[in-house]
């Protein structure tokens, strides 16, 4: 063997090393616990038992060893009479020391549940609780859908490090109430500790930076009521590009936007914010109301996974792509759920629609707003041919956990309803139910701030929409969100009439636009589908629905098949 081939030799044996010590550590890392990999659902009576206020965390990440330790404290108010407190927490970690109020108490760590035994608080009483403990949290799978953490590097080779934990849940890395119906009233206040050279973004205003023994903490405080799956970790050897935005409540100071990023390509960045971003803002504010934390920030951060709205620090990481109509659809999307999904909230994870198929309609508005009715014709048909139907958007179980979602029809057929809903209440009626939906007020430029988020359910909508329509439109959302088939219309034509009906929703009260044009006149009307007859000249040439406002089954796509 020559020198050459023995060297090659030990190359190889020492990379074959390494990737075999890297796989014992991934395959030594245990599987993600059930409990753990759902987030909502059903909320448990222990848990309904207390209002959180607060959350303070003081997390130390190791980016070498993948790890962390934590040391996490809840403010909460009990509701009821309580002798057991619950919380969230993947298993996986140790815990060293929990406290009730400044002291030791005993706990039991089970099943992803971590249960404070032997308590006694009454009714109305504050309390105090912190957790002690560490350990190599779960690794995303496929970031942001399968979450958890990432730990990647930049193209320098630097680390970059985020968590992306919507459909998972808090408890993935910290302990913590992991149900959408309860926000910290009071927000959050995070200390992070990361070796020096790295930046730790989160969510809210920088309190301070302070470093000591090669590891710096960054304070970050959210004083604005916010979601668990918001508090978002974000760390690399960031830089900064800001910028000023002056929103639409009067007299309000002027609000920061900050953009971190690890590229270094200056261009990109301020086309991205400058040029685009900034516009897509001043869209938002003008057609729903003012952002909703104008007394925090507008923030976004490059992240190595696509991208999720972290309240006032959205994930974008779509490589600065713009698309056909002009824009960066991912940054769109995420700061449209600054108001659906921050400011207005599911009240359980069945309501998700309202998160979801709103941004997603708000989306296709924006190719409407920068090229015209072609680009918002061309995006609503190509969303059209991705819904599914396999099972509908709002589902009848109230305790439905997250991972009901399994495609994107909550996204894409709530798109479609709201527009065709839009069609039926017209523009007033319409945008005044957002709204309210959003604000609790039709006018919430008046509003100052802070300003009250909003926990909404489906039900909660129809009221509102029916209020605004005057009249009641559950049989709206009963077919369009709780039923699975989309409505199919029948026609028949004859020389002197047109009757059109719903063949599979026969009492589906809603009605068609059709469009008649004769030698002497164009006229465009709604008729209704119950077989009634509407009376035409001979030569009348008739369009049904040319606009396509209506969603229903065209009859040629085959359902349900992926």
């Amino acid at each position: 063997m020559s020198n050459d081939q023995a060297a090659n030799f030990l190359l190889r044996a020492f990379l074959f090393l390494v990737l075999g010590l890297a796989l014992a550590a991934c395959s030594s890392r245990p599987v993600l616990h059930p409990q753990t990999a759902i987030s909502s659902g059903e909320l448990s009576a222990l848990q309904a038992a207390y209002d959180v206020q607060h959350y303070t965390l003081r997390l130390t990440i190791n980016p070498e060893a993948q790890s962390l330790s934590g040391d996490v404290a809840m403010e909460a108010i009990a509701s009821n009479d309580l002798n057991t407190i619950e919380l969230d927490l993947d298993p996986r970690f140790a815990i060293s020391r929990v406290e009730l109020n400044g002291n030791a108490v005993d706990y039991v760590s089970s099943e992803g549940k971590l249960l404070l035994i032997g308590v006694r608080i009454g009714a109305g009483t504050p309390f105090h609780t912190r957790v002690i403990y560490g350990g190599n949290p779960h690794i995303a799978e496929n970031a942001p859908w399968q979450g958890g953490f990432v730990w990647s590097t930049t193209e320098s080779g630097e680390h970059w490090i985020a968590t992306a934990v919507q459909g998972r849940g808090c408890d993935l890395f910290w302990p913590c109430k992991d149900h959408i119906s309860d926000k910290s009233d009071r927000g959050a206040d995070m200390h992070i500790t990361v070796p020096d050279g790295l930046v730790a973004v989160m969510n809210g205003a920088l309190q301070s930076e302070s470093s000591a023994n090669g590891m710096t903490t960054f304070h970050w405080r959210a004083i604005n009521p916010l979601s668990t799956y918001h508090l978002a970790l974000n760390i690399a050897p960031y830089k900064k590009y800001e910028l000023s935005y002056t929103g639409k409540i009067a007299g309000a100071p002027s609000i920061p936007v900050v953009f971190y990023h690890v590229s270094d390509e200056t261009e990109k960045v301020e086309r991205l914010i400058r040029d685009d971003f900034m516009q897509q803002i001043a869209f938002m504010e003008e057609t729903l109301g003012p952002y909703p934390w104008g007394n925090e920030k507008i923030g976004v951060v490059e992240t190595p996974h696509l991208g999720m709205e972290h309240q006032t620090i959205n994930a974008y990481g779509n490589g600065f792509e713009v698309n056909e109509s002009g824009f960066d659809w991912l940054i769109f999307h995420e700061i449209a759920h600054e108001w659906f999904g921050n400011l207005m909230t599911q009240e359980n994870s069945r309501d998700f629609w309202l998160h979801e198929g709103t941004a997603s309609f708000m989306d296709s508005l924006y190719y409407d707003k920068q090229v015209g009715a072609a680009a918002f014709g061309s995006q609503m048909w190509s969303i059209y041919n991705q819904i599914q139907n396999c099972k509908p958007i709002v589902p009848e179980d109230p305790s439905t956990a997250m991972d009901y979602f399994d495609s994107n029809d909550v996204y894409y057929k709530g798109a479609w309803s709201l527009h065709t809903l839009r069609w039926l209440m017209g523009e007033d009626a319409f945008w005044s139910t957002i709204r309210r939906a959003l604000y609790d007020t039709a006018d919430p430029w008046s509003l100052s701030y802070p300003i009250t988020p909003a926990r909404r359910s489906t039900e909660d909508f129809i009221a509102i929409a029916s209020d605004e329509y005057g009249a009641d439109l559950n049989w709206f959302f009963d077919v369009y969100f709780k039923q699975t088939d989309l409505p199919k219309l029948a026609s028949t034509r004859s020389d002197t009439g047109l009757s059109l009906r719903w063949e599979n929703y026969p009492d589906f009260p809603l009605s068609i636009p059709v469009h008649i044009r004769t030698a002497t006149d164009t006229v465009i009307i709604s008729h209704p589908a119950d077989g009634t007859v509407l009376d035409l000249a001979s030569d009348a040439t008739v369009r049904i629905d040319p606009d396509n406002r209506i969603l229903r089954d065209f009859g040629f796509r085959q359902w349900c098949q992926d």
